[in-house]
């Protein structure tokens, strides 16, 4: 099969990342949440007496609501909004991954993992949010729609979360097949010049589509963990308050983000772990090359591994692996225990 053809059979047909449905449910719905999560808010906050630093506090709680959901509605308008293509996407299946039956397997495993793991958290998000609406202090008449509000927007959050999943999944497969044909040159008795070029086509073209699907997604990925960040500062926060019922809901609500950030997690960095372990086979592999010609299409592999820092990234400055997660969940414990003494002390 010659890379450079395009192919007319994948299983990834899209043109674009968000269908037309799919982009006008996202934009009303989005508006919708917006415009209820505002109003229930400022109906909360005018009952507010700043009497004392909890009441502060929540009024603190009551504006990151409404930057939030704002802040959530433009990153969502911009990602339908935008004119960018999922053309770099057919690249994956140009050179064939989903003709491998260990690659098959593997997608097929991890989307079932994916369905799973999402339809579980999204559950229990919204059994946490229909407690919540059932004991929250607002009117009894707004309650119903706080119920409504709180199931919708979660399940909007999931959706995108679980979108960037998916690619991530296909990207982990294409990056298995690059390494998969590295390893089988290591092993080889002879190498054939044009096998190595191959590799490092394939390597370029599954590169390119990370490239693709990094600056699409990069804006909410960022929103992601920055969301993910304030939320959970705020909600072990008031763990440690004294209402025993609403202390239990702030800890499970803690627990079901923390989930859904590290399965996120687990999948961005995979990428970026994959597309880093070849790099052992090719130095192995520049000991058995004799030709001159082939010395240099290795060392231009090794170069644009070692140098190419494939992956996702927080805003295009930092890209998301273990060292970013450690600092943030670092910095995240420091806030919580400065918040906490100055509140419960």
């Amino acid at each position: 099969m010659n890379v450079e053809e395009p192919v007319q059979e994948n299983l990834l047909k899209k043109k674009s990342y968000f269908g037309p449905c799919q982009r006008l449910f996202l934009f009303w719905t989005e508006l919708f949440c917006l415009v209820l999560i505002i109003t229930i808010n400022v109906i909360y906050a005018c009952n507010l007496k700043l009497n004392s630093k909890f009441a502060v506090f929540a009024l603190c709680r009551i504006v990151l609501n409404i930057i939030l959901a704002a802040s959530r509605f433009i990153i969502v308008l911009v990602l339908i909004k935008s004119k960018k293509k999922s053309s770099h996407l057919d690249n994956l299946y140009a050179i064939g991954v989903h003709q491998k039956d260990g690659l098959k397997r593997f997608i097929t495993r991890k989307q079932l993992n994916k369905n799973i793991a999402c339809s579980t958290l999204l559950f229990l998000k919204f059994v946490l949010h229909v407690w919540h609406s059932i004991n929250t202090g607002i009117y009894f008449g707004w309650k119903p729609i706080h119920a409504i509000t709180h199931l919708i927007h979660p399940a909007i959050f999931f959706f995108i979360t679980r979108e960037i999943i998916e690619f991530c999944i296909n990207l982990q497969a294409a990056f298995k097949l690059v390494n998969s044909k590295v390893n089988s040159l290591v092993k080889s008795q002879s190498i054939d010049f044009e096998s190595l070029i191959r590799c490092r086509r394939y390597y370029s073209f599954v590169v390119k589509a990370t490239k693709s699907v990094e600056n699409y997604f990069r804006y909410f990925v960022t929103f992601f963990y920055v969301h993910y960040a304030f939320y959970n500062i705020m909600n072990i926060v008031d763990a440690f308050g004294g209402r025993s019922s609403m202390d239990i809901y702030w800890i499970f609500h803690a627990i079901v983000d923390t989930l859904l950030m590290i399965y996120l997690t687990i999948n961005l960095v995979s990428v970026n772990l994959l597309s880093r372990k070849c790099l052992d086979s090719l130095y192995e592999l520049s000991f058995k090359m004799k030709r001159l010609d082939m010395k240099y299409e290795n060392e231009i592999f090794i170069g644009r591994v070692l140098f190419t820092d494939v992956g996702f990234t927080f805003a295009n400055l930092f890209t998301i692996n273990t060292q970013f997660i450690a600092s943030m969940l670092t910095l995240s414990f420091t806030i919580i225990l400065a918040l906490a003494n100055f509140l419960y002390q």
